[in-house]
């Protein structure tokens, strides 16, 4: 899920849950997951339809506050 569309769920309290994980790709970077209030799951992509990843838990937190959400879990 893009950007504006995670922010504009998040405005309409559709998002359940947020979690932090390694990406599958490559365990030394971190992705997000989203799941709706539905029980889907989404990552968080770019507008270019690539999944975001970050080399850091920092910068994880950082595009998550971005996104205005205050608290997510972080599976390793």
């Amino acid at each position: 899920m893009k950007k504006h569309e995670i922010k504009a769920r998040r405005e309409e309290n559709r998002v359940d849950s947020v979690k932090i994980v390694r990406s599958p790709s490559n365990a030394h970077e971190w992705v997000i997951l989203f799941k709706d209030i539905e029980g889907k799951t989404f990552f968080l992509i770019s507008d270019d339809d690539h999944v975001c990843s970050y080399a850091n838990l920092d910068a994880t937190v950082e595009a998550l506050d971005a996104l205005g959400f205050a608290r997510a879990e972080v599976l390793f």
